[in-house]
This record gives C-alpha cells, sequence and structure tokens, in this order.
C-alpha cells in the first residue's frame, strides 16, 4: 500500500529553500503525480527523498559494497553522481535524454499556438539558431505576430544546484537578450530550471506566465506542469535503473 507523504517536510528535509510560489505549486501537482505512480516508481521517488537508494556509496556505508566508486569514472557513486554529475552518462546521453524529453513535450504543447514560429533544438523541428546563430543556441524559440519572442532554457539537474543553474543560465543568455531587442519589441526569456526529482527554481514561474500569455487556460496550465513533474520523475528513474550499465539511447519518453 502507497503511504501518504508530506510535501513540505520533503522541501524541508531534501532541498534548497525556493519561494513559497514554488512551495505552493508543487505542493498542489506534485503529490497528486506521486500517487499515480506505479508502485515501483513511487518507491523510488520515498527512497531518493531518503537518500536510501542503493548507490555504491550507500552500499559501503551499509558494508555491502567493497567500494563507492563508480563504475565507470571512479568518483564516489553519490545519489547526485548517478541522476546528474557523472561525467561517463553525461558523455553518453543519459541527462541529455531526459532533458530532451521534457523539452520534446514543452515543443509539442506550443505547437499548437495560433500565428507563430516554432523553433526548438530538437529532431524534427528548425533549429534556433535560424534565429540566433551557432555561438549561443537556446532550447527553445517562438515568435509571435505582434514582435515578440520567447527565449526559453531548459535545464534539469540535482536539487541542490537549481538557484545556481538558473542565475547562471540568466547571465549567459543577457548578451542574446540585448542583441534580439534589436528585431523585436519584447523579448522573454523563460528561464526553466528544474530538478531531477521536479523542485522548481523561483525563474521556472516564467514558464507558467508563458503559458498563460499565449493564452492557455488555467487547467492546461497545471495538466502540463503536471506532465513535466511525471516526466522527470520517470527518466530519473530510468537513469538510476541503468546506473552501471549499458546506455541503450531509448526513444525521448512520452508521458
Amino acid at each position: 500500500m502507497k503511504t501518504s507523504f508530506n510535501t513540505t517536510s520533503f522541501h524541508k528535509a531534501h532541498f534548497s529553500p525556493i519561494s513559497l510560489n514554488i512551495h505552493t505549486l508543487i505542493q498542489l501537482y506534485w503529490s497528486s503525480v506521486q500517487s499515480k505512480l506505479p508502485k515501483n516508481i513511487f518507491n523510488f521517488t520515498i527512497r531518493y527523498i531518503n537518500n536510501t537508494l542503493p548507490t555504491r556509496k550507500n552500499l559501503l556505508k551499509w558494508g555491502i559494497s567493497p567500494t563507492s566508486e563508480c563504475s565507470f569514472c571512479l568518483n564516489p557513486e553519490s545519489l547526485l553522481h548517478v541522476v546528474a554529475g557523472c561525467k561517463t552518462y553525461l558523455n553518453e546521453g543519459h541527462f541529455t535524454w531526459r532533458h530532451d524529453s521534457v523539452l520534446n513535450f514543452i515543443a509539442s504543447i506550443l505547437k499548437s499556438v495560433n500565428h507563430c514560429n516554432l523553433y526548438a533544438d530538437l529532431p524534427g523541428y528548425i533549429s534556433p539558431s535560424v534565429i540566433t546563430g551557432d555561438e549561443l543556441l537556446p532550447d527553445l524559440l517562438i515568435t509571435l505576430e505582434n514582435k515578440c519572442i520567447y527565449i526559453l532554457e531548459l535545464t534539469v539537474g540535482f536539487e541542490s544546484n537549481l538557484l545556481t543553474n538558473a542565475t547562471r543560465k540568466r547571465q549567459k543568455y543577457q548578451d542574446q537578450i540585448n542583441e534580439q531587442l534589436k528585431n523585436y519589441e519584447k523579448v522573454k526569456f523563460v528561464n526553466l530550471s528544474i530538478s531531477s526529482l521536479v523542485d522548481f527554481s523561483h525563474p521556472s514561474l516564467d514558464f507558467t506566465a508563458m503559458l498563460k500569455d499565449l493564452k492557455f487556460d488555467e487547467q492546461c496550465r497545471k495538466y502540463y506542469v503536471r506532465k513535466i513533474i511525471n516526466i522527470c520523475i520517470r527518466s530519473s528513474y530510468y537513469i538510476f535503473c541503468k546506473r552501471n550499465k549499458e546506455w541503450d539511447n531509448p526513444q525521448l519518453m512520452s508521458y
């Protein structure tokens, strides 16, 4: 039987402080998604939060493994290492697959916006480089008839790095924002920085604001946030299950 889970305790115990608005968002949507997960993935979320998953670092601490080293890079295999830190996993595409699964879902919903042009750094879409050039390539662009452009940059990382990631991306794209102001009356930077188990940095509120600006009603916005939560949880679960195994380049997740 699935036990109830207090998301307030979850944030206080495991994650860095974030805004009250983001807490409210997670409390509204995270538990509803978690309660509908298959038992194995539900249990994964609980053990993730409590840091009791069988990483080699934990197995060494429990006296089960003779070493804490990752099989590939020989760094300590912590939870952070498995879901967001291993350079070998990064090079093999584990984390890019999760990132692109979320991005692909976002692009799929934005295709329905009327009178716009959509560009995404994904197969099957026109590249944002058409607008920005190749030097600094955002994940997604959407241009509207009213001379407004949205620049969306997505980061899926570890909980403790959320604010750092969001700040770094904003600074990185400031010159690009200024450059696009030469061609567009409004340039809106959407800095969507979320964690591997779906915590949202404060700047991620820009994403829901963008959806509202693009005339998605409240019910749709809630549904899309829940979908993103679902994709992040399930893809992080898959990444964890594939630790110390050959990566099989799965298709992008589309829950």
